[in-house]
């Protein structure tokens, strides 16, 4: 499916399968480096990002479901 973030700032237009979490695609499709997953559960709050100005964990939520968001990670915070 094709998905476009808007990250820190910069437009990113890319395909996602699925069932791929906002933070693989962060991590590996949008160059966020040292961007990580800690934990199984999201309770490390290691992948925590700002959508749309609310706080959430970005291993909890599918990149599909971000479509069309601004994400602020926290190097541009």
């Amino acid at each position: 499916m094709r998905v476009m973030l808007i990250v820190d700032g910069e437009r990113h237009n890319l395909d996602a399968d699925t069932g791929r979490t906002l933070a693989d695609v962060l991590g590996t499709e949008c160059g966020i480096a040292g961007y990580r997953v800690a934990c199984p559960d999201g309770t490390c709050g290691a992948c925590a990002v700002t959508l749309d100005g609310d706080e959430i964990r970005s291993c909890l939520m599918l990149a599909v479901q971000a479509d069309g968001a601004k994400v602020t990670t926290i190097g541009d915070r």
